[in-house]
């Protein structure tokens, strides 16, 4: 080490790793939708049986009368 060079400063194993706001913002709406996905790709065949089996049984829901005002 020269006298001109600075000596190493060794604080923290990990100095300043916290991601910035708008990598944090994108991670979290990338997570979001994939949850949403899953969701999706969970309770869709759920309720898609559901409505053949009522259809099946003669419980159309798209036959159903809706008694209004």
């Amino acid at each position: 080490m020269s006298r001109f060079e600075n000596p190493a400063q060794f604080d923290t194993a990990y100095p300043n790793v916290a991601p910035d706001r708008r990598t944090l913002k994108t991670v979290l709406l990338l997570a979001a939708l994939l949850a949403y996905a899953a969701g999706f790709v969970i309770l869709y065949p759920i309720v898609a049986r559901s409505v053949a089996e009522s259809v099946s049984e003669g419980n159309d829901p798209a036959l159903l009368q809706f008694v209004g005002p």
